[in-house]
């Protein structure tokens, strides 16, 4: 008579194992339908080719907001460990389902994030229809040379903490750094800092040429990659160069620290805030 029970048992297993496989299969597919409904994930640049160039005309810079509505929205907030319920009165934390970019021209330039909800950078057309704006200074850079920029903004927000976090790595912490190298008067700023960026990106680069040669694949992309990021480089800080002098930038413009105090303010103004006394998971 044992020989029947461990057949039973052998069946039990075998059905519990595909039950359990059943499940994870289904919950997989409905986050991953989630993190599409959000639109978690790298996205195509939009910015046409061209050279960066810091030196153009003056163009208006604008911070805006739109919301991250619905079932994604509940989900990213509980994902980054806030809860549901958002109030309209200001308390601590920001709504995570408010979603803040720079604007210049025709793009904006945004934070964002992976599937493993680490910081990464995207752009998009604007549509106006979508966005609440706020005008809050200018700058000299074109759409190519902002990119970059947004590019180097991100790469040390996730050198620093690769994570995203609603209170210390944020879209608004993005949206300040970002208009912080771009506003007029701290072009120099910017590319001395460009020049350490892309030579961190070129050692990168040539840290990966050795072991791409051993394999035999990717190593002349990489020595490209390395010879560009030094070039880039270079480049960006003789264009300061052309540049006048910073007070004679500053002229007539509104000193920087001041531009910055006005985007916070802005910022906290026209955000959301969640109330701290509701939130599920202790986030603020």
């Amino acid at each position: 008579m044992a020989a029947p029970e461990e057949v039973d048992d052998d069946e039990h297993r075998s059905r519990r194992r595909q039950v359990t496989g059943f499940l994870k299969d289904e919950l997989l597919k409905g986050k991953l339908k989630l993190e599409h409904s959000l639109g978690l994930g790298h996205k195509p640049n939009v910015i046409p080719p061209g050279t960066p160039d810091i030196r153009g005309p003056h163009r208006p810079v604008e911070l805006g907001w739109h919301p991250v509505a619905g079932l994604a929205g509940k989900w990213f907030a509980e994902k980054t460990g806030l809860g549901k319920l958002i109030t309209e009165k200001t308390h601590m934390c920001p709504d995570p389902t408010q979603h803040w970019a720079v604007l210049v021209g025709e793009y904006c330039h945004e934070l964002w994030m992976d599937e493993h909800l680490n910081v990464i950078y995207i752009n998009e057309k604007i549509n106006r229809e979508d966005w609440h704006t706020f005008e809050i200074g200018k700058t000299r850079f074109n759409d190519e040379a902002l990119r970059q920029a947004s590019e180097m903004t991100i790469f040390h927000m996730a050198s620093a903490r690769p994570a995203y976090n609603l209170i210390t790595n944020n879209c608004q912490t993005f949206a300040t750094a970002l208009l912080d190298t771009i506003q007029i008067g701290r072009h120099r700023e910017f590319a001395t800092s460009f020049q350490v960026y892309r030579e961190a990106l070129k050692s990168r680069s040539l840290s990966k040429v050795g072991k791409l040669f051993s394999l035999g694949d990717g190593a002349v992309e990489e020595q490209e990659k390395a010879a560009g990021a030094e070039k880039d480089g270079k480049d960006m800080v003789h264009q300061a160069e052309d540049l006048p002098d910073d007070d004679a930038e500053k002229e007539g413009q509104a000193p920087p620290e001041h531009v910055l105090k006005n985007a916070q303010a802005v910022m906290d103004e026209h955000t959301t805030k969640l109330d701290n006394h509701h939130a599920l998971f202790g986030g603020c």
